[in-house]
């Protein structure tokens, strides 16, 4: 049949056009709507809670804890061939430290009880106990502490001992330990808030770490899932072979080669660090 004398195949063919011009139009605002919502509904992701140094780590300092700091230093000195920097006795401060440059922006502190300080203080009390050299204590940075203590309490636990640091001491921070109590398999946290580290660290030669690891009795678990939660890396975390916790730590030293600190965890309650400054006042320690 001649199409151009039929009426009916003019208006199939109109029909047919129009349908697929709809369909083209559909079909591109369709793929429009969509990339909107792709570019909308893509936020980037949000900071991380828990600073990530330069060099990958995330620990901010280590606490080794000795009776005597002079007496640390020489011990270490002894066991690394590092020789540590010490740093001036503060009369108003109850412990005396030094440092050796473990990363990037990581350090090691080593501290003891500060003979200038007078009086009593349960800090300086603990620190008499220890009869030798012994990891005692980690800590992570973040950039936003008050983000960070409200994602601890929504995770389960708690911010303690929470202390400030103002800026005329030249160490302006805030900082805390994670609770209830004190159990070192969880770092401490702080937040930097002047150029204190980065003063303290320039021109110190670094001793890397080789591995750093926490080694957890029990309740391994419950602490993969909290370091998940606030964003701290779980691959330091191991299982221990027995039932106790320890704090391992790893140096490459240059002289020495690799030389390890172990030490066990120490669990306090207030109650304990009650008989330990009472046994302090009674000279007991």
């Amino acid at each position: 049949t001649n199409s151009s004398s039929n009426p009916n195949w003019s208006l199939i063919s109109f029909c047919l056009v129009a349908r697929f011009k709809t369909k083209t139009i559909s079909c591109l605002e369709s793929r429009a709507r969509d990339s909107t919502i792709m570019t909308t509904s893509s936020p980037p992701p949000p900071t991380p809670l828990v600073v990530i140094k330069a060099d990958g780590t995330q620990i901010d300092h280590i606490g080794l804890a000795c009776h005597d700091l002079e007496d640390g230093v020489r011990r270490f000195h002894d066991l690394t061939g590092i020789e540590p920097k010490t740093t001036e006795q503060q009369p108003t401060i109850p412990y005396w430290n030094a440092y050796v440059r473990i990363g990037d922006a990581s350090w090691l502190e080593i501290l003891g009880p500060n003979p200038s300080y007078k009086g009593l203080n349960p800090l300086k009390s603990l620190l008499k106990r220890f009869k030798e050299p012994t990891l005692w204590f980690w800590y992570v940075s973040t950039d936003d502490f008050d983000s960070l203590e409200k994602a601890i309490q929504t995770a389960g636990r708690s911010i303690e001992r929470k202390a400030e640091g103002a800026s005329n001491t030249g160490m302006a921070f805030v900082g805390a330990s994670i609770g209830p109590g004190f159990w070192p398999v969880y770092p401490n946290v702080i937040q930097w808030k002047g150029d204190f580290k980065e003063d303290h660290l320039k021109d110190m030669a670094i001793v890397p770490i080789e591995d750093f690891s926490v080694l957890v009795g029990h309740e391994l678990d419950t602490v993969k899932q909290f370091f998940e939660s606030v964003g701290i890396d779980g691959l330091c975390l191991q299982p221990s072979s027995d039932d106790k916790s320890y704090l391992s730590l790893t140096l490459k030293t240059p002289d020495k080669g690799s030389v390890t600190f172990k030490s066990e965890v120490d669990s306090l309650s207030s109650f304990t660090v009650l008989k330990i400054l009472l046994k302090d006042m009674m000279g007991c320690l």
